[in-house]
């Protein structure tokens, strides 16, 4: 995949506003739950779903990285690459027409099925999905709300 200088420069832009947003706490058992997604849920809606995965991903991993790792790098990976993969499929739909069934793809697929993933690891299991279902859906519903918000501001105004 070759990349304009444009397309450089917005998906550098999104990605340096997850780190600004992985600032922005939400409060959870592990210290990850952050305003870190609206970004790549804006590229993915904006700019595409390649676009969106991809500031999904190092969204997550510079949030992980400013807390710490404290699940580890390989499971900051598997929820990096969770969250590139709700972030693509919510752009996909957002492409297709339907931007209120992303919104709600993009919650559903964020904060219920990615963490019950985590059920079937054996050092997290239910009770690390109890603990954070509720701060994940907070989290991930704020972050849609902005992004959605954005979208709705800057549609036909902001194209690559």
């Amino acid at each position: 995949m070759k990349l304009t200088t444009k397309e450089l420069v917005l998906v550098s832009v999104c990605i340096a506003l997850t780190v600004i947003g992985s600032m922005i706490k939400i409060p959870s058992p592990f210290g990850t739950v952050a305003l870190d997604s609206a970004p790549a849920f804006l590229a993915a809606f904006l700019f595409g779903p390649v676009f969106g995965a991809i500031v999904a991903f190092f969204g997550h991993m510079l949030t992980a990285l400013n807390v710490g790792m404290p699940l580890t790098v390989l499971i900051h990976l598997l929820i990096a690459t969770q969250m590139a993969i709700v972030c693509s499929i919510a752009g996909l739909i957002y492409k297709k027409g339907y931007f209120v069934l992303a919104l709600i793809s993009g919650f559903l697929l964020n904060g219920v099925v990615a963490p019950a993933t985590f059920i079937i690891i054996p050092q997290f299991g239910m009770p690390f999905f109890t603990a954070m279902i509720v701060p994940l859906l907070l989290g991930v519903g704020i972050n849609l709300a902005v992004a959605a918000i954005i979208v709705r501001t800057l549609r036909g105004r902001v194209r690559l």
